[in-house]
């Protein structure tokens, strides 16, 4: 269902339902000076729930145009890093001013989501306000909702943070009920639908995506520094779903930026992004193509995703009278069209105007719904080609001193503590008018981040220590390269690799030594250090490849030749300890590379190669390499792409790498000049700087794999001999990386599945087709053997304790019961069952349990509820946890902790009836 379909289901629902469907208000807010935009659909009705204002109607519905940026609600610096976060958004929501209230708006929302949109129950869950020492616990709506249809277990309660709004300290407030919907892909799955991931901070699978506000109470002042609350006359409802998120729902993607609201947006970006003449941006001039975004790296596809929230915002913000300025709310619009047209020029490569034709592209696609956009789209692209030409010009010089003064700028060359870097970037503000907002963005991207707050008020000192003097030192910095190595090179020039054609060589020419970072005369036996050859076969470390291992030799002289790297272009290093002899410069030495792990080597990187291809076959011309390992025992690849591979992709990879391998394709290398090579489509590696000449891998005609590589390789793809992938896994947002291994090593891995299946079938004495049920059935079976095990354990502990399982061993401190006791052999949900069932035996009292295990102590201290106002748990624990060397804390009624020192648990417990003791005189 598209967007602008949900939107008016949602108002032609509320329609027929005797709702007044309200347009959207203006994102100027209107005598509201609390507000820098309209940021929520009651805000054009905040008077009428104030009793400032009648209408003529008593119910509305509304699709409401927001923009959360600045002030209170700021989500801009979220915005494009998230699935929901955005600058700009509509907010669905209908409304009673004391009209009905809460029975009718739970079961508007239960009918609508259920009914009209069909979304599965078991995806749904709702939380009700749990009720504090002000407000009772809504019990009322979580009976009504109930009622409507959702299963009691599925309605969950929450504190005032999640579930009680506010409209100021005093004036109308209330509890409220959200509704949360299970973005899974299985709605089944115990794992991920379940109660403590609703509201809980990490994880992006459980959004809420509809919020029912009852307007029941009046806050005011009680004259004596309090507050007091009382029931107002005509209580009201104020909804809000985000327009977004329901639609991500409706359309089943994960993230907003994907929906038909956006996305669209999304691909025009991209499509101007690819256009080689970008002088020309009349819309309709350019066709969008929707698959070039999904072709982008991770940066780039981050900047189209702001590019188009952005364009959202200002398309809007300008259409209602809202232009950029340096002031308050116009600066506000100034920072997300700046930010938008920096993303645009620096990670994109836009040379010239841009925004103006994506916000008149926006234009074309809300203007059904929202008509005042197409009356300003003149006004509207005007203005933001005047900004964009006015920021252009403040960039040009601005971007260029950035990339000289902050450009290479991390932890490392500027410490964030120290004002050094404020400085500059007080300089490029003031000097070049270079915005402060997007230094903050660009030091942010280089890994130095500060808090808005932080970053203002540090650069607004560097800036007035500026203007007031103007001698501030200058701080530059130098890549440095250890002087060795280029002292080396001068010396000796560049030494010559002989690895493509051989794994050995005579007669190398020792032409320099070099331990603990000195150059020296001779290595004698026992010593480690590093020797550098004037003709080596030993491959040094680059592109993935590992570095060889081998030895060096020569009569009365025996070297181990551990790694082998080039710190600088030229300089090859063997990593090297003496065995035998003396080595000194001049000497001569054979040199012989482990020929076994340099063919394992070569099968592995030439496999890389094909698993690239395949990859790229089989998931989808984005897939890019972002990193590798070629190692004699294994391959590692890592690539972009946004999701875990299925088995069947997997199987399909494999399948077309071995039908490569078994097709005992050539292997060829050619030198040619680079922009040659790039012309004839070969790829570019990852990590990797290249020479005027480049070495071109192609497998077979090239059709298939083509690669800029300068490793060593296979000479025809049989000799892989075999392919498998041992591991797909996530390493980071949008990049996954696999591992594989080839040759004798997939053989052995054969041979080893074999092994453990043989020995299974024998041991489950089963068939091999029967195999997975059988490994099942075996698994249920220990699972309920495991249980009766924990069931008899807290049995046994219960039982142990004789009378105590009835109260009767609790001992009476100054009027309530105390429970004190260790046990054995129970795990930690043990331990719980069994304060359970020895709480609900005293009934009225403290119980704490101590544990040994592993050299370990824990504790659970429990205290029935009507004690904790005079004993807590958690205090008990506080006190009883440092004699065992350890801590712990938690509710008053329940807590838990331990230590490392199991020998003082019997201490511990005995301490306890004195805390307690000390706790009940205080």
């Amino acid at each position: 269902m598209k967007g602008s379909e949900i939107r008016q289901k949602f108002l032609d629902y509320f329609e027929e339902r005797g709702h007044k469907v309200v347009h959207s208000s203006p994102l100027l807010p209107a005598n509201d000076p609390t507000l820098l935009f309209v940021n929520a659909g009651m805000n054009q009705f905040k008077d009428v729930f104030l009793g400032n204002d009648k209408r003529d109607y008593t119910r509305a519905a509304s699709s409401q145009k927001c923009i959360r940026a600045g002030g209170k609600h700021n989500d801009l610096d979220e915005v494009g890093k998230t699935a929901r976060h955005h600058t700009f958004f509509e907010m669905l929501g209908n409304f009673s001013f004391g009209d009905y209230f809460k029975e009718e708006a739970i079961d508007f929302a239960w009918d609508f989501l259920v009914n009209e949109l069909g979304l599965e129950e078991s995806r749904l869950w709702f939380t009700v306000f749990e009720g504090d020492e002000e407000v009772p616990a809504d019990e009322e709506a979580e009976r009504l909702w109930i009622k409507a249809g959702a299963k009691p277990e599925r309605v969950l309660r929450f504190g005032k943070k999640d579930n009680f709004w506010q409209m100021g300290d005093t004036g109308p407030c209330g509890p409220c009920s959200e509704i949360h919907y299970f973005m899974g892909d299985d709605p089944d799955d115990p794992e991920k639908n379940r109660a403590d991931l609703v509201n809980a901070e990490y994880g992006d699978e459980n959004i809420e995506i509809w919020n029912l506000v009852f307007m029941q109470f009046d806050r005011s002042e009680d004259g004596k520094g309090g507050f007091t609350l009382t029931e107002l006359p005509a209580p009201s409802v104020d909804t809000g779903m985000g327009l977004e998120r329901i639609s991500a729902v409706m359309q089943g993607v994960s993230s907003n930026y994907e929906t038909d609201l956006i996305r669209p947006i999304i691909d025009r970006v991209a499509t101007l992004a690819e256009k080689g003449d970008r002088s020309d941006v009349r819309v309709g001039s350019v066709p969008d193509l929707s698959d070039i975004y999904d072709t982008f790296d991770d940066r780039k596809k981050f900047a189209c995703r702001v590019i188009a929230d952005h364009a959202r915002a200002t398309a809007f913000a300008v259409a209602d009278g809202i232009l950029p300025g340096n002031q308050g709310r116009n600066n506000v619009l100034r920072k997300i069209m700046r930010r938008a047209i920096y993303h645009g020029r620096d990670h994109l490569g836009f040379d010239g105007p841009f925004f103006n034709d994506v916000c008149h592209f926006v234009v074309g696609e809300m203007r059904d719904a929202f008509p005042e956009l197409e009356a300003q789209r003149g006004f509207i692209r005007r203005m933001v080609l005047l900004e964009e030409e006015r920021f252009r010009n403040t960039l040009t010089e601005g971007s260029k001193r950035y990339s000289e003064k902050l450009g290479k700028a991390d932890g490392n060359t500027y410490d964030p503590s120290s004002e050094d870097l404020f400085i500059e970037a007080a300089k490029l503000f003031d000097t070049f008018g270079y915005p402060r907002d997007l230094i903050r963005v660009r030091l942010e991207e280089q890994g130095i981040e500060f808090s808005e707050d932080e970053f203002d008020e540090r650069f607004d000192n560097a800036l007035n220590d500026l203007q007031a003097s103007s001698a501030i030192g200058k701080t530059q910095q130098a890549e440095k390269i250890n002087p060795i190595y280029a002292e080396i090179l001068e010396k000796t020039g560049p030494n010559e690799f002989l690895g493509y054609e051989t794994t050995n060589a005579e007669g190398s020419k020792v032409t320099a030594l070099v331990k603990d970072d000195k150059l020296v005369d001779e290595l004698n036996e026992g010593d480690e250090g590093l020797i550098v050859l004037d003709r080596t076969p030993f491959y040094a470390e680059a592109g993935g490849q590992v570095g060889d291992r081998g030895s060096l030799y020569a009569s009365g002289v025996q070297i181990s030749v551990r790694d082998t790297f080039a710190p600088i272009k030229g300089v090859i290093l063997h990593k090297s300890s003496v065995a035998r002899g003396t080595v000194r410069v001049g000497d001569e030495l054979a040199a012989s590379v482990f020929e076994d792990k340099r063919d394992a080597t070569r099968r592995n990187h030439t496999a890389t190669h094909l698993a690239h291809a395949a990859l790229k076959e089989v998931l989808g011309s984005h897939v890019k390499q972002a990193g590798s390992v070629v190692a004699p025992n294994y391959l590692r690849f890592d690539f972009t792409h946004y999701q875990p591979m299925t088995e069947t992709e997997i199987r399909e990879i494999e399948d077309l790498v071995n039908k490569y391998i078994l097709e005992n394709e050539p292997v060829n290398t050619d030198l040619m000049p680079i922009e040659e090579a790039m012309r004839s489509g070969a790829v570019a590696m990852f990590g990797e700087k290249y020479g005027s000449e480049v070495r071109v891998l192609s497998v077979g005609d090239g059709k298939f794999s083509k690669e800029l590589c300068g490793g060593t390789h296979v000479s025809a793809t049989g000799d892989i001999g075999s392919f498998k992938i041992t591991a797909d896994e996530a390493i980071a947002s949008g990049v996954r990386r696999i591992r594989a291994i080839t040759g004798f090593d997939a053989f052995r891995r054969f041979r080893e599945d074999e092994l453990l299946i043989d020995r299974s079938l024998g041991v489950l004495k089963t068939q091999r087709d029967q195999l997975p049920n059988a490994i099942e059935k075996l698994y249920e079976d220990l699972k309920k053997a495991r249980k009766e095990v924990e069931d008899l354990k807290l049995k046994i502990a219960s039982g142990s304790m004789g009378g105590s399982a009835n109260g009767d061993e609790a001992r009476d401190v100054k009027g309530v019961k105390v429970l004190a006791k260790t046990v054995e052999d129970l795990d930690p949900s043990g331990m719980r069952h069994l304060s359970d069932t020895l709480m609900a035996k005293v009934k009225s009292g403290v119980v704490i349990i101590g544990r040994k295990a592993d050299g370990k102590v824990s504790f659970i201290v429990r205290v029935s509820d009507d004690l904790t106002d005079r004993v807590k748990a958690g205090n008990i624990i506080r006190e009883i946890a440092p004699i065992v060397g350890g801590k712990g804390g938690g509710k008053p009624d329940m807590a838990e902790g331990g230590g490392p020192e199991a020998e003082k648990l019997s201490e511990a417990i005995d301490a306890s009836y004195h805390v307690i003791e000390k706790m009940l005189s205080e």
